[in-house]
């Protein structure tokens, strides 16, 4: 059986990105543009270890010109993803409650490559933006720049746990962190 597919995000999920730094004296992982760009504790790590369970991908509303040095820095010495994608891939739409408007994630440019549901999770912070694929989505907590965040570490036990199913929709995902 072909390893399943592991879709994430960057932004609050991976990274924290912001014009200033987090604290002085804060150390960041990279410079982009006018962005302090903070790795997640343990990311690499994390990143390693399910490239052995997983064929990862990212999947951004970031810009390309964003994500990809990003990924780039992320993935140092490890396999290339199978993409890199950035809010080009993404379907623009209006949130009315909070009036702005936001990039959704669409799992059918996935299928369209034939790559079958049954054997994607997309890693997100945000359910809005991928709540039309509800059973493929992984709800993490926002990465706020906490340099004792510990959610990552979680992540990798579920995700390993799962990774041998044949249809990944059917695992309760919503009590993720709860379950460990």
């Amino acid at each position: 059986m072909e390893k399943p597919l592991l879709i994430l995000d960057l932004d609050e999920t991976l990274i924290r990105g912001q014009e200033n730094p987090l604290s002085e004296g804060e150390p960041h992982d990279m410079l982009l543009g006018p962005y302090f760009v903070y790795f997640r504790p343990h990311a690499r790590s994390f990143l390693a270890a399910m490239g052995e369970h997983f064929r990862l991908g990212f999947w951004s509303s970031a810009t390309l010109s964003y994500v990809g040095p990003i990924c780039r820095q992320l993935m140092k010495g490890q396999p290339e993803p199978l993409f890199v994608w950035g809010r080009e891939r993404c379907t623009e739409r209006f949130d009315h409650f909070k009036r702005e408007t936001y990039y959704a994630k669409d799992l059918r440019h996935i299928e369209k490559n034939g790559i079958s549901l049954a054997r994607v999770l997309i890693v997100d912070d945000e359910l809005r933006k991928v709540n039309r694929h509800y059973g493929n989505a992984l709800i993490v907590r926002p990465f706020l720049g906490d340099a004792a965040d510990d959610e990552l570490p979680k992540l990798e036990s579920f995700l390993r746990s799962v990774s041998q199913l044949e249809d990944l929709r059917r695992v309760e995902k919503s009590k993720w962190s709860a379950d460990l």
